[in-house]
């Protein structure tokens, strides 16, 4: 019997007896891989009781129903099925609220795009409505138009610290003191992030 080339559903053969055995095996395939949503993503055994329709994506060193199976999506219809996902393939694991996505190889977190580096910035005594500027940091990957962000390793004190992309790879660090006093930072380990617009 053939299948269809991604998600290896059966098709149905001409002159095939029980049609809506094969028809029905493929809407239970389409129920659990359409707008995937699996229950975890951190088993290697099957649990004990399943719902019809509980999904799980199965973790590494499986057993049981699952062995052999590490990193397919495991669908309970009255016995387990088991699909290999393919590469791009995106689920959402209830467990710990996370878009998971298929590298080809393993699942990994999606998440946004983004550069991080540290660098040493030592603001020093800032004057009421003056600002200090850090020299460039080296971020390999950070273009105009990203977004930045700064992480100050102390309390600010009032201070407003903001990032920016200053150059092709570099981003600058900038302390503005609008607190109405002078405030002095002390030299310290500051986090930039840059988030891929």
């Amino acid at each position: 019997m053939t299948t269809t080339p991604n998600l290896v559903m059966s098709y149905i053969a001409s002159s095939q007896a029980q049609k809506e055995i094969t028809h029905n095996d493929a809407l239970n395939d389409l129920d659990f891989l359409v707008q995937p949503s699996v229950i975890d993503h951190t088993l290697a055994t099957p649990p004990g009781s399943p719902s019809q329709g509980d999904a799980y994506i199965v973790a590494a060193s499986p057993t049981g129903a699952w062995s052999g199976a590490a990193g397919s999506i495991a669908a309970y219809y009255s016995g387990w099925k088991l699909k290999a996902p393919e590469a791009g393939w995106t689920c959402w694991a209830r467990n710990d609220s996370r878009l998971l996505y298929y590298t080809g190889s393993a699942w990994g977190l999606l998440a946004t795009p983004h550069l991080d580096a540290t660098a040493t910035f030592n603001p020093g005594a800032i004057s009421t409505g003056a600002g200090v500027t850090s020299s460039g940091i080296t971020v390999t990957g950070a273009a105009f138009g990203d977004f930045a962000i700064a992480s100050a390793p102390y309390d600010l004190q009032g201070v407003d610290a903001t990032a920016y992309v200053s150059a092709s790879n570099t981003v600058k660090i900038r302390a503005n003191n609008l607190t109405g006093g002078t405030v002095t930072l002390s030299s310290g380990s500051w986090r930039v992030r840059v988030i891929k617009a």
